[in-house]
């Protein structure tokens, strides 16, 4: 009984991770989006995330576009950095990545970014196709990935982080 138990709890903490990210339904349209809705993640944030320390920083809109920056440390040893935008498409936003590792070699093909679609758009909560950024309290924000592992499995990693400055 007692497996039974926690066999059930561990499927209920592994679905209730899953609802942290979102997924298009078959067919759906983006919803109808502008990068100014997205302006309460304007700032420099510090947090923690993949067992390690993350940073992010998001500029302002300018020209339609949002851009930002992430970086991930651990072991006091820069780990990976990512380059990204907020762009419209078809009334929508796509956010588009791009990694680098500490060297700045790039992991993508030149020209390539790894694409995220709109999903649902609430107050303070953007659901990208496999990312989630949401406000989580005043000065807070988290967000969460999907991560497919080359040997099949997928994760859902979070990240916390706290408002540094604006």
């Amino acid at each position: 009984m007692r497996t039974l138990v926690l066999i059930a709890a561990l499927l209920c903490s592994a679905a209730a991770a899953a609802q942290n990210t979102r997924k298009p339904a078959p067919g759906a349209s983006p919803p109808a989006a502008t990068v100014a809705d997205l302006g309460w993640m304007v700032g420099h944030w510090a947090g923690e995330g993949l067992g390690g320390q993350s940073f992010e920083t998001i500029s302002p809109p300018v020209a339609g576009q949002m851009a930002g920056h992430f970086q991930q440390v651990k072991d006091g040893r820069l780990s990976f950095y990512e380059i990204y935008q907020f762009v419209p498409r078809g009334g929508s936003i796509v956010l588009r990545i791009k990694h680098f590792g500490p060297d700045l070699a790039g992991w993508e093909e030149k020209g390539a970014a790894v694409e995220f679609p709109l999903v649902a758009i609430e107050d303070g909560a953007a659901y990208f196709d496999g990312l989630t950024m949401r406000r989580s309290g005043t000065g807070a924000m988290e967000s969460f990935v999907v991560i497919d592992h080359q040997d099949g499995r997928r994760e859902e990693a979070a990240f916390r982080f706290k408002r540094v400055r604006d």
